[in-house]
């Protein structure tokens, strides 16, 4: 079977790609998901990759998805930071894709749990604390919120849309 990975910035993104993959239906065919294990500017980050994905099997027929917050960046200048790394590589080259998150997770969260997408992608944080009666929001609710999310209220966002695909990507043999 293929090695699928897909990495994430923190490691409460690793429990809400659970929690949503879950959602849509992948609890049988759940990738592997981790914390990506370096900075996505850092050199090593193919190296570390490779480590992981001996782990799961051979690295040659790895597919990996790296899933990385804009923070109100250019989306295909945060792309390129990692891609550029695995271009050189002549193994892993074609078999990476990166998706941005825009302009952050928390983003998505707020959506999905039915608040207004508009306000959403302005100030997710306090949308979610006020809504679920949160003194204050922290990043450990990203994971922990995520089972009550929908999914389908996510359906009109370009950038969830392209997660979707590359979801589709990643679990397609080989």
């Amino acid at each position: 079977m293929t090695p699928r990975l897909v990495l994430v910035e923190d490691v409460y993104g690793v429990d809400f790609h659970k929690q949503l993959l879950t959602k849509l239906g992948y609890s049988k065919d759940m990738p592997r998901i981790e914390r990506i294990p370096a900075k996505e500017c850092n050199p090593a980050l193919v190296r570390k990759v490779k480590a992981k994905l001996l782990r799961l099997g051979n690295p040659r027929d790895a597919k990996i998805l790296v899933v990385l917050d804009t923070e109100n960046q250019e989306p295909e200048h945060v792309k390129q930071r990692v891609l550029i790394h695995f271009r050189k590589d002549p193994h892993l080259n074609n078999r990476i894709q990166v998706v941005t998150v825009e302009p952050k997770h928390d983003t998505w969260l707020c959506i999905g749990l039915g608040l207004d997408p508009h306000q959403c992608k302005i100030i997710p944080e306090h949308l979610i604390a006020r809504s679920r009666g949160l003194k204050s929001y922290s990043k450990e609710h990203l994971g922990k919120l995520a089972r009550y999310m929908d999914p389908q209220k996510l359906a009109k966002q370009k950038d969830f849309k392209e997660y979707l695909e590359a979801i589709k990507w990643l679990t397609q043999d080989p």
